[in-house]
């Protein structure tokens, strides 16, 4: 008996049918972004003075040594997700009045008349500057700049409606060290941490306020610069809470 002959596959279009399911695959699939945190890089110095004393009280230390261990403020911190906890009674603890004898930043407490004494003595500074006709532009944007600070403390204090405006100590901040063996997951909780207790913050202030969300007012300022009133309420937010993040170089 004869075989029977095998018919040919038609393979012409396997080429378009295999492109087609690539640009779908392309289309469709989602890939995985790597987490990441904006931060300015400070630009090198020559010469520069020798740093000020920052006492313990200000330093809000948290360390990951290269077995992903956590120190937070000295003390072993078992689970990184009580980071966010730990920074709000940092900056909390003596927002209403100054406990001496606590290990927690100072506030000072600002009242209307020192804001006017500060922009006072900035616009003599300017004045006296641009009254000898070829005035140094960095002492000059230096004091502008100060002018500025104090103006929008001004500004700040109406809206808050209270006789003084708590203030942080300037050097208290945030610092950061991790080891170059630190696992990034553990970099990356710790800064999701630290922006978590940063709206908190800021947050809580915000309701007891305006019974508004610190994210409302923030997507208010972000989509419409010109909003003036939301950039007054987001100045004030800052001022309150201004939390400084330090990063130390990591060791080995």
């Amino acid at each position: 008996m004869a075989k029977r002959a095998v018919p040919e596959i038609n393979a012409g279009s396997m080429a378009d049918i295999a492109f087609l399911l690539l640009i779908f695959f392309l289309v469709t699939t989602t890939m995985d972004k790597d987490q990441a945190f904006i931060r300015d890089i400070p630009k090198k110095v020559e010469n520069p003075p020798p740093p000020p004393k920052v006492y313990e009280r200000n330093i809000c230390a948290i360390k990951a040594n290269s077995s992903n261990q956590l120190l937070f403020r000295g003390k072993m911190m078992s689970n990184a997700d009580d980071i966010s906890e730990g920074i709000i009674e940092f900056y909390k603890f003596n927002s209403k009045s100054n406990d001496l004898a606590s290990n927690y930043p100072m506030y000072t407490f600002v009242s209307a008349d020192q804001i006017q004494n500060g922009m006072d003595s900035a616009e003599k500074e300017i004045e006296a500057l641009e009254a000898t006709g070829s005035p140094d532009q960095a002492m000059l944007d230096y004091h502008y700049k100060a002018y500025d600070d104090w103006q929008k403390k001004a500004d700040a204090l109406k809206l808050y409606g209270k006789s003084r405006l708590p203030e942080v100590d300037l050097a208290a901040h945030v610092r950061v060290e991790v080891q170059k063996n630190t696992n990034y997951e553990l970099f990356a909780k710790i800064h999701t941490e630290i922006q978590e207790a940063i709206r908190s913050l800021r947050d809580e202030e915000a309701k007891k306020l305006w019974n508004l969300s610190y994210d409302v007012i923030t997507k208010k300022v972000n989509s419409d610069p010109n909003d003036r009133e939301s950039a007054g309420q987001l100045n004030l937010l800052e001022l309150l809470y201004n939390v400084k993040i330090i990063e130390v170089t990591p060791k080995n």
